[in-house]
């Protein structure tokens, strides 16, 4: 029975959760153009993938999650939803099933084998997710201030953090691994290396290192893997120090290379129950950048390089593998080149927005947490 404990990694990207409704109908009013809105650009970057399907993993578990969320917010709408809304809502969800249901995830290629059995492994229990999804009630981090140093110091920082992306994949597999053995052990329990509690626990990081780091402890919490530590105080000051990096990459322009990695921020804490990340302006980014084919475009490699998150080495792919990956970077136009774990982060986030939206009161009428 560990399918159900393998589905429970949705929420290392955030879809186990929803946030409990407690507008009224005055509050909730000014929010529905917000979601027509969004369900506009939501259409547009499926429209794009139905046509061109995507070679990365990461678009299929964003776009099955987004799915789970979706249904999940149409079964609890309010009586004073406009009908037409939820219709739309309805149609992007069945979008959603034509994507998936068309794809031929043989075809799907992998960064590493560790990456490899993680992504199969949610993939193929990726339906019973949405059975998982529980309300979650906001909560707050108080006021953070961007940075004082600029972005070029950030780059040399985040070079000094752990972990770099190899290693945080290996420890996302030896964690899946331990906690599906430990189903089948009446009196087993869920055990790490000592390396990858170092990873997750010691130290600090910046840039898709916290990410990183965010999503391992979130999956120690769900399979108990670290006993007596608090892991959801843990996922507060990541997220405390996530928020600072967000408002930091606001504040510098999002500079090149960056904005996959500003919207991961918003789904992996908002998702977490962090109200801070849901902010009108910070949706009105996230559509804006949409590319007028409809998918969404940020050449992160050089980021990764520089910040360390990768080596040199993975600037270029083995010699076998060199047409699946023409394959994957899909053809730049003049609208750009688009990127699937871009796109990703994308639907990812947009579609916490339309639940907090749909879900919450005035407090996201306005640019209130600043």
């Amino acid at each position: 029975m560990y399918w159900k404990y393998i589905a429970l990694l949705i929420s290392l990207i955030g879809t186990t959760l929803a946030i409990y409704p407690y507008f009224d109908t005055q509050d909730f009013i000014y929010n529905v153009p917000k979601v027509y809105r969004i369900s506009l650009t939501l259409d547009k970057l499926l429209e794009y993938y139905e046509k061109k399907p995507s070679k990365d993993p990461e678009w299929y578990i964003a776009l099955r999650m987004a799915r789970g969320q979706l249904e999940y917010t149409i079964n609890e709408l309010d009586k004073s939803v406009p009908a037409k809304l939820k219709e739309n809502l309805q149609n992007i969800t069945r979008r959603m099933d034509r994507i998936y249901n068309g794809t031929n995830l043989a075809t799907l290629v992998y960064r590493s084998k560790d990456y490899e059995y993680v992504s199969k492994a949610i993939i193929e229990n990726i339906e019973v997710f949405s059975s998982l999804l529980d309300p979650l009630t906001i909560g707050t981090m108080g006021t953070q201030k961007p940075f004082r140093f600029n972005f070029e110091q950030y780059v040399q920082e985040t070079r000094t953090k752990m972990p770099t992306r190899k290693a945080a994949d290996a420890c996302m597999m030896q964690l899946l691994i331990s906690a599906m053995e430990t189903q089948n052990q009446a009196d087993g329990s869920c055990e790490m290396t000592s390396e990858c509690q170092a990873q997750l626990m010691q130290g600090s990081g910046l840039g898709f290192q916290q990410t990183s780091r965010v999503r391992g402890i979130v999956l120690a919490r769900l399979f108990d893997c670290m006993e007596g530590v608090d892991l959801s105080a843990q996922i507060y000051k990541l997220c405390i120090q996530v928020y600072k990096e967000t408002k930091s990459l606001e504040a510098w322009d999002h500079p090149a290379g960056t904005r996959t990695l500003f919207m991961q921020q918003i789904l992996y804490c908002a998702s977490q129950g962090y109200g801070e990340f849901i902010k009108p302006r910070w949706m009105n980014k996230i559509v804006s950048w949409q590319e007028p084919k409809g998918c969404y475009a940020d050449d992160r490699q050089p980021f990764l390089r520089l910040t360390g998150f990768v080596g040199p080495a993975s600037s270029a792919p083995p010699k076998d593998r060199e047409e699946h990956y023409r394959v994957k970077k899909a053809a730049a136009s003049e609208g750009g080149s688009c990127n699937s774990l871009t796109s990703a982060m994308a639907l990812g986030s947009l579609v916490i927005y339309v639940r907090a939206l749909l879900e919450t009161d005035q407090a996201f009428q306005y640019d209130v947490l600043v």
